[in-house]
């Protein structure tokens, strides 16, 4: 392994979601909450109500989209004089001064520095408040414009009664508020920090729109619930439809439909069944070719028809394979290595870094029971194979065991990792 060190000006990163420092998020029920008090990054562990009997789907009727307000074009950014603040974003960054914040990397001569922006203590709306200034909001933030797309969560709507609030965007360099919609579940921006899906809450359904920069919106798909993640070439939305939220009209699983055509594709029938949150770590994530996209599962407890181990749904974004990856199938290759602590267990943390046919993963020890949060860990990479869905151990790369997983340098070949104030890039040989 061939390792380049790059100092960065001495700031500290701590991952929300997981890695060697931090916290793979414990099941997060968010089925029939009335009010949400922390953002769907939080990691608090919410207890679950078991049913007496698995949820069945029922047809329902068909039914008018709700009308969504006309939306006027927003001002955006010149592209030719926008310089964007950040290279790389890190949306599991939770730098000292909170999570109400955005971090970043940018180039440092042939390497890369550690940034972090405060979100603007005095951005207040009428409307809003001190919108930026509450643990109730959930946001995502587009690199290509500096602009946040953030939801404010204010009350429960539709028929699981999920957590929604108010839609609004955020000029991060001027401060200006622009609210959007009411009664929104979650959002996500398109790679050209212009056009953004979202899922509105109705009384019969929970809707998937797509609203573009000059004003367009319109309705993709129905009985989405929950999450929501664009494709990096801005064609595809992946999201989830599950069961334990009153939507019983389609199958449950994980679904890609094309924002062009509005055709959807089912990839994977696999239910999460309520389990998971709306932030980063419950998200699809696609490769970076947008080919493949995976999807973490809690394991639930038969709350669906089809049980299964706690893991990653892979799937081809076209529907030709999917398979669940247990964590079981990741710490296997490590089982004969001694604890360094005995009344820990073996288990694997986050993020995980994606490519075609390819993961990384931190794998360290954790607490039998609880969240995964590995305080020490090794960054192993696994090859994985399309056709059977089996796991090879390809790499364990040579990383102080305290090293904080960041990001890709370059995907499937190199990994930037933090450590001790350092941003160092891993080559995967």
């Amino acid at each position: 392994m061939k390792l380049k060190l790059f100092v960065t000006v001495g700031l500290f990163l701590t991952l929300v979601a997981c890695g060697p420092t931090a916290v793979s998020p414990e099941p997060e029920t968010a089925s029939r909450p009335t009010v949400i008090a922390t953002p769907a990054l939080s990691e608090a562990e919410v207890a679950v109500a078991q049913p007496t009997e698995t949820p069945t789907q029922e047809e329902t009727a068909v039914f008018t989209p709700t009308p969504v307000p006309p939306p006027t074009e927003t001002a955006v950014p010149n592209p030719t004089t926008f310089t964007p603040r950040f290279e790389r974003f890190l949306p599991f960054a939770n730098p000292e001064g909170g999570s109400n914040s955005l971090t970043g990397l940018v180039r440092q001569g042939d390497g890369w520095q550690l940034e972090r922006i405060p979100y603007p203590t005095g951005l207040y709306n009428e409307e809003l408040g001190y919108a930026l200034g509450t643990d109730s909001v959930d946001s995502d933030y587009a690199l290509a414009t500096d602009r946040l797309i953030a939801w404010q969560f204010a009350g429960g709507a539709g028929p699981g009664n999920l957590a929604v609030g108010q839609l609004f965007i955020v000029n991060v360099a001027t401060e200006e508020v622009e609210i959007v919609a009411d009664n929104v579940v979650s959002a996500g921006w398109a790679p050209n920090g212009l056009d953004f899906a979202y899922i509105l809450a109705t009384d019969e359904t929970y809707e998937l729109r797509w609203r573009t920069a000059a004003g367009e919106d319109k309705l993709l798909a129905v009985d989405v619930p929950h999450t929501l993640k664009v494709s990096p070439d801005g064609r595809f939305v992946a999201f989830t439809r599950e069961s334990w939220y009153e939507v019983d009209g389609t199958p449950a699983g994980l679904y890609v439909v094309e924002i062009e055509t509005g055709s959807e594709t089912q990839v994977s029938p696999l239910d999460r069944a309520g389990y998971g949150g709306t932030g980063p770590f419950y998200k699809p994530n696609w490769t970076a070719d947008s080919s493949q996209v995976f999807q973490f599962a809690y394991t639930n407890d038969g709350r669906s028809e089809t049980p299964f181990e706690t893991g990653y749904i892979w799937a081809a974004a076209d529907g030709s394979f999917s398979h669940l990856l247990p964590q079981t199938g990741f710490t296997a290759f490590f089982l004969d290595e001694p604890l360094n602590n005995p009344e820990l267990v073996r288990c694997v943390g986050g993020p995980a870094l994606v490519a075609p046919n390819q993961i990384v993963l931190p794998v360290g020890e954790c607490q039998a029971f609880g969240p995964a949060n590995p305080e020490i860990a090794q960054f192993a990479v696994f090859t994985l194979d399309p056709q059977s869905g089996e796991v090879a151990l390809t790499a364990v790369l040579p990383t102080p065991n305290t090293a904080q997983l960041l990001t890709w340098d370059v995907p499937s070949e190199s990994i930037l990792i933090l450590d001790d104030g350092q941003i160092i890039s891993l080559e995967i040989e």
